[in-house]
């Protein structure tokens, strides 16, 4: 069975038993928590999968974190992989998660990408701006690439708007090329 087809499996039904269980934004605030340690320090992942690292170690580091500071059902969840040996999967699984979280929630997944780091009261403009479009919740995630020399391209699953300085200087040059022909 493939890493995606088992992370699937635990996040529906981690999804699933806090919706039933009616804790369903505890644990989320819970797997965004463990999702952003993925992120931030890439020795957390490190120790998880290490073969060199023994379960016993890896269950200390985890009650030492998370017993105390998320719910007895992500708790459990965590408890669950160790013992089972799917460690490995616990990145996968609070992506899933959180996808099949905001798909069920109705937000729309977009993401900013612009030249310059953009003002929060701006990325707020933009996510009221899509809310509006879109009728729904977003999630936004913003970047910078510097490539883009000015402007933005917005992306919203899969609509793009590219208001680029290089996307227009590079239709102008093939603009310019073809009238040369």
């Amino acid at each position: 069975m493939d890493e995606g087809k088992i992370a699937g499996r635990y996040a529906k039904a981690l999804l699933g038993l806090a919706r039933e269980k009616q804790v369903i934004e505890l644990v989320r605030a819970d797997i965004e928590t463990i999702h952003y340690f993925f992120e931030v320090d890439p020795r957390f992942n490190q120790m998880l999968v290490s073969p060199v690292v023994k379960t016993k170690e890896k269950v200390v580091f985890m009650e030492s974190v998370f017993l105390k500071n998320t719910n007895p059902m992500t708790y459990a969840l965590l408890m669950l992989l160790l013992a089972n040996h799917r460690e490995s999967y616990l990145k996968s699984i609070t992506k899933i998660f959180l996808d099949s979280y905001r798909q069920e929630a109705g937000f729309k997944k977009a993401k900013l990408i612009s030249a310059v780091a953009i003002e929060p009261s701006t990325v707020d403009q933009f996510k009221t701006l899509i809310r509006k479009h879109f009728n729904s919740e977003v999630d936004l995630t913003c970047s910078v690439n510097s490539e883009l020399i000015g402007g933005f391209i917005l992306q919203v699953e899969d609509q793009q708007i590219d208001a680029s300085v290089a996307a227009k200087l590079k239709k102008l040059k093939k603009e310019l090329l073809e009238s040369q022909k």
